[in-house]
């Protein structure tokens, strides 16, 4: 892109690009430039629910998050003042995709596969909050799914699984990247979640039958039956939860089986 151009949609933000580059080799596409300038160039306080943040603010913030493994590689660049935030990866396999930094429970999984994604869906509901916006992931129907995309977030999930290899992984980085993984996961290839409802962690059990969840991939039935009969506390709340939203025959009979030998309140 030519300078002056660089330099008029620059000149929009709050932020400036090239100090971030220079302080923090944080090197931000101009695609996504463009994107946050539209959203700046819309932006007012009262209709808003993110705005974008200063230069000051992104260097505080980067500071903050430097010492937090799993939040290395992330940009934070909106927030919703109440401490939340809208972040951007800039480095490492999930680089130009976005998520959502919530102060009260960490799940770096992305949202969107790029920022003008999320421009895109902000500026036609400004004020919806990330959970309410029309997502691009978790993909939660074939018909959600462009080839291109699958292809994509499979290579993107063949790196991810090299990351895990490394011994040296902090266990908080080893989880989100899971977190991430299942999340993108194409709908075609969702038995693959299914390998995670064994998890000993449990809140990446609890991930995965949520997703499996949202899929309503009712053939892991019989696999969220031993969770909810065997599995931690949260993944078993989550696999009666699903079991009662699959509705199918197969998922009323395992139900029945679980009132048989579970206390009452897992069912109230």
């Amino acid at each position: 892109m030519e300078t002056f151009e660089r330099f008029k949609f620059n000149s929009r933000l709050p932020f400036d690009p090239g100090l971030l580059k220079q302080e923090h080799g944080i090197d931000i596409d101009d695609q996504t430039l463009i994107g946050l300038s539209q959203y700046q160039e819309c932006w007012t306080t009262d209709e808003y629910v993110y705005r974008i943040l200063t230069t000051e603010e992104i260097r505080e913030m980067l500071d903050f998050l430097q010492d937090l493994a799993c939040h290395r590689g992330i940009c934070p660049l909106l927030t919703d003042d109440q401490s939340n935030y809208i972040g951007l990866y800039t480095d490492g396999p999930l680089r130009d995709k976005v998520c959502y930094l919530d102060h009260e429970e960490t799940d770096l999984s992305p949202g969107f596969r790029h920022m003008e994604r999320f421009v895109e869906k902000s500026l036609q509901t400004p004020g919806t909050e990330w959970d309410r916006l029309e997502r691009d992931y978790p993909v939660v129907s074939d018909r959600d799914e462009q080839h291109e995309h699958s292809v994509h977030d499979l290579k993107v999930i063949q790196e991810i699984d090299q990351r895990l290899l490394q011994e040296e992984l902090d266990e908080d980085d080893m989880q989100q990247l899971i977190f991430a993984k299942l999340t993108i996961m194409p709908y075609a290839e969702s038995e693959q979640i299914c390998r995670y409802l064994t998890s000993d962690d449990m809140f990446i059990q609890e991930k995965a039958v949520i997703l499996l969840r949202k899929r309503n991939y009712t053939a892991a039935a019989r696999s969220l039956f031993e969770v909810a009969k065997n599995g931690m506390h949260n993944g078993r709340m989550a696999a009666i939860f699903a079991l009662k939203q699959f509705r199918t025959e197969e998922s009323k009979r395992l139900l029945k089986e679980l009132e048989a030998v579970l206390p009452k309140p897992y069912f109230t």
